[in-house]
């Protein structure tokens, strides 16, 4: 009787793991771009602790690394893709420094040159002016 207990236990934290899971690939769709990349690890701990002695994994937890991986690669892809708009989109870069200019009163270009003339700080050339 025990051990039916012991497994219903693991089907929770399997289950658990999957919720955590689909909030971080829900997460990387809707583009909040720091959430999976906290949510996906927590779901595949989970997902390993959920195992406990039991001879096999619960489906459940599977499915959770599986969505988890996902979920992360779709983030770390989004974060590729908005990179590359941003250096070579001139206007989404207008957008950012106008953004920044209204924000702070120095545009994202000034602050990179910033960064460059105070701190020596090498940043990656941009060929959009």
């Amino acid at each position: 009787m025990e051990y039916v207990k012991s497994e219903a236990k693991h089907a929770k934290t399997a289950y658990s793991a999957l919720t955590v899971s689909g909030l971080s690939f829900v997460s990387a769709v809707l583009g909040v771009f720091f959430m999976p990349f906290i949510l996906s690890p927590i779901a595949m701990i989970i997902s390993h602790l959920s195992k406990g002695r039991l001879k096999t994994r619960h489906f459940a937890a599977q499915a959770a690394i599986v969505v988890a991986i996902i979920a992360f690669i779709i983030n770390g892809c989004m974060i590729a893709l908005g990179i590359y708009k941003f250096k070579t989109d001139p206007e989404i870069r207008n957008r950012y420094n106008t953004a920044m200019q209204e924000m702070y009163g120095m545009s994202l270009d000034e602050y990179f040159q910033t960064l460059q003339d105070e701190f020596s700080v090498t940043l990656p050339e941009t060929n959009v002016k």
